[in-house]
């Protein structure tokens, strides 16, 4: 329909015509903002109702249809309903996401990010709220410490591994809902992550006592931490294999179509290289389950090493190595199904072996030496840096969210971020392409040219 004058009385007089189920109104001096009219339920029959009637059975949703920047990709994102959302909030909201993509920044994200901060306000109020969680039983912990005839300097140290590594991650979580394993996990990546291994060791001790506390005031039952010692050694201060850094990824990115190795394998690595899902979870992908029109994979329960459905957003330089590879399939067989494997060997209707791929990348060492395990940890650990929430960041590895913590994001909502960040790795990815130094962080070090150059002269 053609652009209208953004007011009441032109909102008004929308109407869904009969023969559909929405209408979509945009507007004169507003480029891509946008009314969105729907029914309130599949079942409402509109033939039968007056004007009011309809009205009062019609979701009227703002929305904001723009190019995401750096894309030919265009999307929109809702600003709220109207009239809960007046039109001075509308033009107001409108504005600052204009602004937001002038300024090359996507406004989904900025909405989600929005999003996700009231929601972790929320978990902050319940983490002064709730008896059962960390913070409130932290708190109550302090309150009770001198009865312990614990030392100040003691809690001290404990108040310090609270403040800088627990709160800011467990805070509004319930104490009954942490599983050992996530737990782990947590100190793990402390130490191994972020290379700091003393306080990782300083953070598990102090969770473990304060477990033992909620035990003492039955406000758990038990202490899933108490002899979980195991745990400390296997924190590694270098570990084998952590992920690949910046030289080697841009050696993997302009040496592999070299490599003396199958087709297949090089297709996997690049994939693995550029969403990070499991090579396990390559084997059993089946071409039915890639949605090309949504750019996604969609993983059934059944298929996941932790029994949840996933979604894999495929970027467009990924549809086109896809399209590529199944070409062959194509020239292959002829004719192609959706029950085949994406990969396989002889038959297409044949899972591959589980370590199929682990054995093969065995034939590059010579080359670059790596496991498929390494390119989720590359993923993340350099998405990490540039300051990718961790829940984010278990959803594009496709682990299961951490219990509590997880119901901060809704499905699809999680999903968008997952997207919007693994388009952003595939920007990086070619920076480092052009660039071996592109992925060296602010917080490696790194000799100056002067000191170099006399090392160079050392060894030459």
């Amino acid at each position: 329909m053609a652009k209208i004058n953004l007011s009441v009385s032109a909102i008004a007089n929308l109407k869904i015509p009969n023969n559909k189920n929405y209408l979509t109104a945009t507007f004169s001096g507003f480029p891509g903002l946008q009314l969105y009219l729907r029914w309130e339920s599949k079942h409402v029959q509109p033939e039968g109702l007056d004007s009011v009637e309809r009205q009062s059975k019609t979701v009227y949703n703002w929305r904001y249809r723009y190019q995401k920047p750096n894309s030919t990709q265009r999307t929109a994102v809702s600003l709220g309903n109207y009239p809960d959302v007046s039109i001075d909030e509308a033009k107001a909201e409108h504005g600052r996401l204009m602004a937001l993509v002038k300024a090359g920044t996507d406004p989904q994200i900025e909405v989600l990010q929005d999003k996700l901060r009231q929601k972790m306000l929320a978990s902050m109020v319940d983490g002064f709220t709730k008896k059962s969680s960390v913070n409130h039983v932290f708190m109550e912990f302090k309150k009770d410490w001198e009865l312990t005839g614990g030392t100040e300097r003691a809690l001290r140290n404990y108040e310090l591994s609270y403040e800088k590594y627990i709160l800011p991650h467990w805070n509004g979580r319930d104490m009954k809902s942490i599983s050992p394993r996530e737990w782990d996990e947590f100190v793990l990546n402390i130490a191994n992550i972020q290379g700091k291994k003393g306080a990782a060791e300083a953070v598990h001790k102090a969770m473990r006592r304060l477990f033992s506390y909620a035990v003492e005031k039955d406000i758990v039952a038990s202490n899933p931490l108490f002899g979980r010692k195991a745990v400390l050694p296997s924190i590694a201060s270098t570990p084998d294999e952590t992920y690949l850094e910046s030289r080697d990824v841009h050696k993997l990115l302009t040496e592999l179509d070299e490599q003396p190795c199958e087709p297949m394998l090089k297709t996997l690595i690049a994939l693995m290289l550029r969403v990070g899902v499991r090579s396990e979870e390559w084997t059993r992908v089946k071409l039915g389950w890639i949605n090309f029109q949504k750019m996604r994979i969609e993983h059934p329960p059944e298929a996941m090493k932790n029994r949840k459905k996933a979604w894999t957003h495929l970027p467009e330089n990924v549809i086109t190595l896809l399209i590529d590879y199944i070409g062959t399939l194509k020239d292959r067989y002829g004719e192609l199904d959706k029950e085949m494997y994406l990969f396989h060997e002889h038959d297409p209707h044949s899972q591959l072996e589980r370590d199929y791929f682990s054995r093969k990348v065995s034939e590059l060492s010579g080359w670059l030496k790596f496991t498929p395990k390494i390119f989720r940890k590359t993923v993340s650990t350099h998405l990490q840096e540039r300051g990718c929430p961790s829940e984010v960041l278990r959803a594009i590895r496709n682990q299961t969210l951490a219990k509590g913590t997880g119901k901060n994001y809704e499905f699809g909502d999680l999903f968008q971020l997952k997207k919007e960040w693994i388009d952003r790795w595939q920007l990086i990815l070619e920076e480092v392409k052009h660039d071996p130094e592109a992925l060296i962080g602010e917080k490696e070090s790194q000799l100056n040219d002067e000191l170099s150059s006399k090392v160079n002269d050392l060894f030459a």
